[in-house]
């Protein structure tokens, strides 16, 4: 993993094995960071992504195991309980060109996976609510 101050943030590019989440998450606790909005490209050989079921009441989640190409990644990073939280969605390109996408819980890099990590001047966070880990929006009056 390399990273590159920017303007907005930083530029996180994975190499290969590198896992998104765990990264970001390391990432994260390397450089204090408490609140990000995250976009990224790239390949990944293996993902672990799911969707929201409400009757299940928890992700229905689903394991693939092949080359994809990372049509979109989107997200953001906060803190639960004082630790790096990154919620992270995306769409992948198979080689047919069809897609699959959903809350990412695990992609490994294949090649390279390229990562806008744009900071927030506050703290964002996340809070355990009886269903789901929901963002806590801290307004200010403008």
């Amino acid at each position: 993993m390399r990273c590159k101050d920017t303007s907005f943030g930083y530029l996180l590019v994975l190499s290969p094995g590198d896992e998104l989440i765990r990264s970001l998450i390391a990432f994260a606790r390397r450089h204090d960071i408490e609140g990000a909005m995250i976009s990224g490209v790239g390949t990944v050989r293996e993902i672990e992504i799911g969707t929201w079921s409400s009757q299940r009441n928890e992700h229905v989640r689903h394991t693939f195991t092949e080359e994809l190409d990372v049509c979109t990644i989107t997200g953001n990073l906060a803190l639960l309980d004082g630790e790096p939280m990154p919620h992270i969605h995306a769409v992948f390109a198979r080689s047919d060109c069809s897609t699959i996408g959903g809350h990412v819980f695990e992609a490994v890099c294949a090649t390279s996976v390229e990562i806008a990590i744009q900071t927030t001047q506050a703290p964002l966070e996340r809070t355990t609510g009886s269903e789901r880990d929901l963002l806590v929006a801290h307004e200010e009056e403008a």
